[in-house]
């Protein structure tokens, strides 16, 4: 492999039911490094890809469904994303996998991604999936809307990743994307508005997606997480504009969920196509039994039932059994080991 001149950050972004990992173990192979983000106990995945006279730096972020922060893993995935991290590099770009049998739901953390308005692939996994439940996607249609590249692979068998890998190298040398924000365009003047009032110093002042999560943020996480530039005032103000949204008709926090899945049915309008009558599998019959009423509430109680006996029958007959050889090991060990500290 050529010595390399170039060195690129990526960030992997999506939920863990995307086959995230998959993918980043067949990226990097070998070149993989684990440990904690500095003073949490957050797990940092790392990989290396050489490419040519390239190498890109893949960072594995913590699974989720959405950069609405609400625990610690949510929070480091949002400041690596912004550059917040002293000890991580600025993100280059993002690579955003999504699943294909599931994709309007998983669209809702794309166009969260999309907002930062950083070089982003969306890797669309899983397609083999989306066949066997009779789920087509017309992909061509689909790319024709969306801003960004989308590349279909299958991560756990290697297809298309030769093409993704290629898709990587040439969003980090392009230019970020320009994506409509989804969100009401009341909503977006009261985030300016908001951006307005800080009057601490630039390297203190909240980023812009930061100010909208902030704004959205119902949890009360933001708040109390004592972000460089969230003061009392800020606070207050974003109260403000709450009970402004609120009197307009634009709800808060439950505007975002509304606009983005409406982004995301606009997107995928005849492009995914379901089969009336696909071929039901063996697990479908399964689950037909197990969520049933009847049936799967009866399931449930044998199984425990049986679980608990179990104790019982187990314990009782081997119980004896398992004591003896308990005191044949005593004794032999006493044998072969002398007294003494030990």
């Amino acid at each position: 492999v050529p010595k390399s001149s170039t060195t690129w950050t990526i960030a992997l972004v999506g939920n863990p039911n995307t086959g995230k990992s998959t993918l980043f173990n067949a990226l990097s192979g070998s070149r993989q490094r684990v440990g904690n983000y500095p003073g949490v106990t957050v797990e940092k995945k790392t990989g290396r890809m050489v490419l040519a006279d390239e190498t890109i730096n893949i960072i594995d972020l913590p699974g989720t469904y959405s950069l609405a922060p609400r625990s610690l893993d949510e929070m480091v995935t949002v400041d690596v994303l912004l550059g917040r991290l002293a000890d991580t590099p600025p993100v280059n770009a993002v690579l955003c996998i999504v699943d294909a049998s599931n994709l309007e739901r998983n669209l809702y953390l794309v166009s969260q991604v999309l907002e930062l308005g950083l070089p982003t692939v969306v890797a669309l996994n899983m397609t083999d999936v989306a066949q066997d439940k009779g789920i087509t996607i017309e992909l061509e249609q689909l790319q024709a809307r969306f801003p960004v590249p989308i590349v279909s692979i299958q991560a756990n068998r290697g297809v298309g990743l030769q093409d993704l890998r290629s898709a990587l190298i040439a969003a980090v040398h392009g230019e970020s994307p320009s994506v409509l924000n989804p969100l009401p365009e009341k909503f977006q003047q009261e985030v300016a508005r908001l951006g307005e009032l800080q009057s601490q110093p630039s390297e203190k002042k909240l980023p812009r997606f930061l100010l909208e999560r902030l704004l959205l943020d119902s949890t009360g996480y933001l708040a109390e997480a004592k972000l460089p530039g969230v003061t009392s005032n800020l606070l207050e103000a974003v109260e403000n504009s709450r009970t402004r949204l609120a009197e307009a008709g634009i709800p808060v926090p439950g505007v975002e969920a509304v606009s983005r899945y409406q982004w995301a049915a606009q997107i995928l309008q005849g492009v995914v196509k379901r089969q009336p009558n696909r071929k039901l599998t063996f697990s479908d019959h399964v689950d037909r039994w197990l969520t049933h009423w009847f049936t799967g509430s009866l399931t449930f109680v044998l199984v425990m039932l049986g679980m608990f006996q179990a104790v019982t029958w187990v314990a009782e007959p081997t119980g004896p059994v398992i004591d003896g050889l308990a005191n044949a090991l005593k004794s032999l060990v006493e044998y072969w080991v002398p007294a003494g500290v030990l």
